[in-house]
């Protein structure tokens, strides 16, 4: 029995072999992924919390410690469902240089066809995941909004989903403390916060995060400079295995003990204005130890469900329009990116 190209399971198939976008942040800080089998999801915010053991007597009970430090919030999963539509004009439509298309020519662009929609939209999805991973992490929260349907102003999604980040961990530095300044000291700050992290979450920060302006004000202050070891450069070479496209290795400091990073990954925002995905203005440091997980609820849609594919990253599903004639091809996710132990991170506006 041939292949049918358009097939549910044909095209997940590919999709796991196709190129990614950049995902510096999600790799970094989100490396846990759990599929769900239910549209709601508990959200559990873990703060932490030192309590010692009690001393008792031999002859007494033991004494109950309070769970604390704990706090649930539901939510559902926002779901994603991006689709593209090939008209046949846009098959027989001949490329430059091209011959005179036979029947199997056309099925190889139909299938080249098929192939670069499910890249892109699958693309424009793990996009999506990587912002929801910079405002957990730059913001403390996720907002999820926008039209339902084009055009259809009254079915919205309205929702933000609320990780409770403490204030002292969003900080924004003015005067003479910012880092463009000559009287700073980007050194102690970031010792600071690393402290901060430590003491409210109990895990120690490894890594740092900079936006683009950041990073010129970074190594440009003399403090930075008497400090910044590049112990783990070779050569004055960075091994491009550390290193996606974007991402720019600075180098250890060793005091506080940190591996140092600036990500330059763009997007465009729901009114097509592009976003810079860490604000060139802000840092984010934070514990890669942490818990902090990429989510995936089901698949809302019948074909995934009597396929048994609803339980899924991703799933592709393509089908006919007769009049006018035209195939749609879709991916559809509902993903959430939840930094459960939110303490263990501190984003600060340096510049």
């Amino acid at each position: 029995m041939p292949i049918d190209m358009f097939e549910s399971r044909t095209m997940l198939a590919a999709l796991e072999t196709s190129f990614t976008p950049r995902t510096f942040l999600t790799d970094m800080f989100f490396p846990q992924e759990e599929t769900h089998g239910e549209k709601w999801i508990d959200i559990t915010i873990e703060k932490g919390k030192r309590k010692l053991a009690p001393f008792v007597s031999p002859r007494a009970e033991g004494r109950t410690l309070k769970r604390e430090g704990r706090t649930v919030k539901s939510y559902t999963i926002p779901l994603l469902k991006p689709k593209r539509i090939t008209n046949a004009e846009d098959l027989v439509k001949r490329n430059n240089g091209s011959s005179i298309y036979t029947p199997e020519n056309l099925m190889q662009k139909a299938g080249e066809e098929l192939g670069k929609n499910l890249v892109e939209l699958t693309d424009s999805i793990v996009r999506r995941v990587e912002w929801m991973a910079s405002q957990a992490l730059t913001t403390g929260k996720i907002v999820v909004s926008g039209v339902v349907d084009d055009g259809d102003d009254s079915a919205v999604v309205d929702d933000e989903v609320d990780f409770s980040m403490d204030p002292t961990h969003n900080i924004t530095l003015t005067g003479t403390a910012l880092w463009t300044d000559t009287a700073s000291n980007p050194i102690t700050d970031l010792r600071n916060w690393k402290r901060l992290i430590a003491k409210d979450s109990g895990l120690s920060a490894r890594v740092v995060v900079f936006g683009s302006d950041v990073a010129n004000a970074f190594v440009n202050n003399q403090n930075v400079k008497d400090a910044l070891s590049n112990r783990r450069i070779e050569q004055g070479q960075i091994n491009p295995q550390e290193l996606p496209e974007g991402v720019t290795y600075w180098g250890y400091l060793n005091d506080p003990g940190l591996d140092v990073y600036s990500y330059d990954e763009w997007y465009l925002d729901d009114q097509g204005v592009e976003q810079p995905m860490i604000p060139v203005d802000r840092i984010v440091m934070g514990s890669t130890n942490a818990r902090a997980t990429r989510h995936y609820g089901p698949i809302l849609d019948m074909d995934a469900v009597e396929q048994g594919m609803a339980i899924n990253k991703y799933f592709p599903k393509s089908w006919r329009k007769q009049d006018p004639s035209a195939r749609f091809v879709m991916v559809q996710s509902a993903p959430l990116a939840i930094p459960h132990q939110i303490d263990a991170f501190v984003t600060a506006k340096v510049v």
